[in-house]
This record gives structure tokens, C-alpha cells and sequence, in this order.
């Protein structure tokens, strides 16, 4: 018998179960969090939530939300300050942000003070 029907065997009645086997069917806390800059301190952001769909919001800097995925779950955030750009006399200064995603408490990827977009996607393991 192939390994992979030894596991599937294994892991069906134990996500029946409610994934009593290690690795069988888990989940993991995704922390997504945003920042951003200007006077407003709101933006977009666009991520995976729990069900494994694309959402986007608009919201108010500092932001942070957490999810629970299945194991192996690619992930993304994706953070734009609304306005692009603030004025500073004749000048448009684009505006930044920042994103950074954690899988059980640590940190998987992050870009800190990013012009106009920043983007973070890490894998749920």
C-alpha cells in the first residue's frame, strides 16, 4: 500500500474527528497588521480570511485582523493608503505603508514603509 493512501486512510477519520492526529487537517492563526501614513490614516487592504477568499476593506490605521486557515494556505495581504499621495505646498508626497503577516506568533513576512503599496504573502504551515 503507497504512503499516500496509508495517510489518507489515517487523516480522513481524524479530521472527522475534529484533526485528533498531528498535521491531519490543522489550522493555523494568521495575524495580518497595517499601517500607513498621512493625515487621514486610512487605506485599503486586501487579504485571505478564514474561509480562503479574497476580502478588502477600507480602514483606519493601525489595523490588525486574525484569521484561522487550513495548513499550507498561500496567504497575502495587500495595503494601499487612500490618498495615494498628500500635498506639501506644490509637492505630492506619495504616502506609505506597511505590512507584515505572523503564523502562530511569528513573523513570516514584512515590508516597513512602503510607497503607495505594500504587499506580504507567506504560506500557512
Amino acid at each position: 500500500m503507497g504512503m499516500a493512501k496509508i495517510v489518507s486512510k489515517l487523516c480522513l477519520p481524524a479530521i472527522a474527528a475534529t484533526a485528533l492526529l498531528s498535521g491531519c487537517g490543522a489550522s493555523h492563526d494568521i495575524e495580518y497588521s497595517a499601517t500607513g501614513g498621512g493625515e487621514s490614516g486610512t487605506g485599503t487592504v486586501t487579504y485571505v480570511d478564514s474561509s480562503g477568499e479574497t476580502v478588502t476593506e477600507s480602514v483606519t490605521f493601525p489595523w490588525r485582523k486574525t484569521v484561522s486557515v487550513d495548513e499550507g494556505v498561500k496567504v497575502t495581504l495587500r495595503v494601499m493608503p487612500v490618498p495615494l499621495t498628500a500635498k506639501f505646498g506644490q509637492l505630492d508626497i506619495p504616502l506609505k505603508v506597511s505590512c507584515q503577516i505572523s503564523v502562530g506568533g511569528d513573523v513570516k513576512d514584512s515590508l516597513p514603509l512602503h510607497e503607495r503599496l505594500a504587499e506580504c504573502d507567506t504560506v500557512s504551515q
